[in-house]
């Protein structure tokens, strides 16, 4: 049952076949296809945005340098070292207490992270330069 449903559509395609002729496509079809697809390129071109603008970046940067200048001044000099009075910062934390090494292990961390921000960032837009 199934060889003979096969050999009728077998049929019906040849003498679909033989009763149509070849389509050409027309004289410009090449460039006009072409043409169409350089302008859904051109649509769907992405534009570089920083995520940060360079006004941010610059609120950023004073932002940090106000911190750090602002526990520079609070700094209270002892005989083992610097410590840092962070006692205004975790008022909204009363039970957090953070002895003087983390302070400032935390605050060279901070400074680093923002040192390696700012490099990466250069580097990054001299890539994109060339």
């Amino acid at each position: 049952m199934k060889s003979n449903e096969d050999k009728n559509i077998e049929k019906l395609i040849e003498k679909m076949m033989k009763a149509t002729t070849a389509e050409t496509p027309s004289f410009d079809f090449t460039s006009s296809v072409m043409s169409e697809v350089l302008a859904i390129q051109k649509k769907k071109s992405i534009s570089y945005k920083p995520v940060i603008s360079k006004k941010a970046w610059y609120i950023i940067f004073a932002s940090m340098l106000a911190l750090f200048a602002y526990l520079a001044l609070t700094i209270k000099t002892a005989s083992s070292g610097i410590n840092i009075d962070l006692s205004k910062f975790l008022k909204p934390f009363p039970g957090l207490q953070i002895s003087s090494v983390t302070a400032n292990v935390l605050l060279m961390a901070i400074l680093m992270l923002f040192i390696q921000m700012v490099l990466l960032k250069s580097y990054f837009n001299k890539r994109f330069e060339k």
